[in-house]
């Protein structure tokens, strides 16, 4: 028998997890998934972060839904902020100052501007109150990690099994310092996100604006074999049917998704309603009503923004368009300027995305039809491809 001296070639399996996938996907799912079985293996704890509150929320309802309503004690669940401040800078501030600081909180207010302060200066990194400036955070902790030659980063090792960030790509600047650093370490990193989404940041960045916000997973997709990454890529959503998603893949036609859900509803799919009808329209199907933001009138009725449903899985969606995206319904096959708040709006309901419009004009898109609105049959335009 012959024996070939050709090397096999084998993908690489590493402990650090990027998990790049789609609204919808299961992101939050997977992230709480697998803490939860590391929660019972490991003696250390388990450490899971989000920028905002509401992304924490959804953290520990999702946890505690697959936990029989519990959060395990060894769970540790924080903001990004909260993460820096209590477990980076504060334990160790001593190797900067010489002395205990009175760090207190974090400063938001000093986000945009110009920061006159010397770099690596007490003033650089504080405001006159000893709060940390967002914009320095991080900044910060790789300073002190620095000066406490690694004591930052080997406290974390000592006292984590596993970190999960969560909305990766709302981290920018500095942060993508600081999470090369947590790949690098002995600590096992779990990312998730979608860069379609970005559409929140922690700070204001001065430098690595390439890295970061819709650019992280593309530029961690780059340093996969230095920083021991497996990238795991997932563009099937459960969470609305497919005419929802060819509309999104309209919007943001990158990495296009699948909607894989399948449902018997009435009035499933996305259409353009006459003003005239949106009240029956809001009586019979209930849907959340969403604006790009408080300048776009929505008749008196309660909206919420774009940005603000961001994670939110809704039944059905109707959106008062501002005037770019009206345009775009005039004409699908153009371009959204900054796609990312509208891909988040429309990617948020179950069954149908509606949008509120004066007259009804049919395109390559949108063709003329029908619905029942308690008895009476509205006309429509009816997204079709």
């Amino acid at each position: 028998m012959k024996v070939s001296n050709t090397p096999r070639i084998l993908k690489m399996q590493y402990d650090n997890t990027l998990v790049l996938a789609c609204a919808g996907s299961g992101k939050t799912y997977g992230m709480c998934n697998d803490a939860r079985s590391l929660s019972v293996e490991s003696t250390k704890k388990v450490l899971m972060l989000s920028y905002t509150h509401k992304g924490i929320y959804s953290i520990k309802k999702e946890y505690a839904k697959q936990n029989n309503g519990v959060l395990d004690k060894n769970v540790v669940i924080s903001t990004w902020f909260q993460f820096i401040l209590k477990e980076l800078i504060r334990p160790y501030q001593r190797s900067f100052f010489k002395k205990i600081s009175q760090i207190r909180s974090v400063d938001f207010s000093s986000m945009y501007g110009v920061d006159y302060a010397k770099k690596n200066t007490a003033s650089y990194f504080l405001n006159k109150n000893n709060d940390v400036k967002a914009n320095h955070a991080s900044e910060f902790a790789l300073l002190l990690n620095k000066l406490s030659d690694g004591a930052v980063l080997k406290r974390l090792e000592d006292t984590y099994a596993c970190i999960y960030i969560d909305e990766l790509q709302d981290l920018v600047g500095k942060d993508i310092e600081l999470l090369e650093l947590l790949f690098l370490s002995s600590i096992k990193i779990y990312c998730v996100g979608d860069y379609k989404q970005a559409t929140l940041k922690t700070h204001n960045p001065k430098s690595d604006r390439k890295k970061g916000g819709m650019h992280v997973f593309s530029y961690l997709e780059t340093c996969r074999d230095s920083h021991r990454i497996n990238i795991v890529k997932n563009n099937i959503s459960k969470r609305f049917v497919s005419d929802i998603a060819n509309f999104a893949n309209l919007v943001y036609p990158e990495d296009p998704v699948i909607g894989a859900l399948e449902a018997k509803e009435p009035a499933i799919g996305v259409f353009q309603i006459l003003q005239t009808d949106v009240h029956a329209y809001i009586q019979h199907l209930r849907p959340n009503i969403l604006k790009y933001d408080v300048k776009t009138p929505t008749l008196g009725y309660p909206s919420l923004n774009f940005g603000v449903s961001k994670g939110m899985t809704l039944e059905r969606v109707l959106i008062f368009p501002n005037k770019p995206l009206y345009s775009f319904l005039l004409d699908p096959r153009s371009r959204l300027k900054a796609p990312d708040k509208y891909y988040v709006a429309v990617t948020r309901a179950k069954y149908s995305l509606a949008f509120v419009v004066e007259d009804l004009k049919p395109n390559a898109y949108f063709f003329e039809d029908s619905i029942n609105l308690g008895g009476n049959n509205a006309r429509v335009l009816k997204f079709r491809i």
